[in-house]
């Protein structure tokens, strides 16, 4: 019986540890993801300008650049909700 009691004091360590670097990982994803959510927010509106002027390449890449906005937004959501 001390063992299993042991055992399960040892299980829940291992838990808890686990747990602080999911929630440290977290932090990072939020963190980076909002960083390139800036960088994409700053160049998404000089690509709807190019994208306007018709060439195919630019309104690619601002297409690129809007679903890219969106994902980060998701990544964002998610981590939010995991660290709340």
């Amino acid at each position: 019986m001390k063992q299993q009691i042991e055992t399960t004091r040892r299980q829940l360590g291992e838990l808890g540890a686990m747990a602080a670097q999911n929630e440290a990982m977290e932090r990072k994803i939020l963190e980076r993801a909002q960083d390139l959510l800036a960088e994409v927010e700053g160049k998404i509106d000089a690509a709807r300008a190019e994208a306007t002027a018709g060439e195919d390449a630019a309104k690619q890449r601002y297409t690129d650049m809007v679903d890219e906005r969106g994902r980060l937004q998701q990544v964002i959501a998610q981590a939010k909700a995991v660290l709340q």
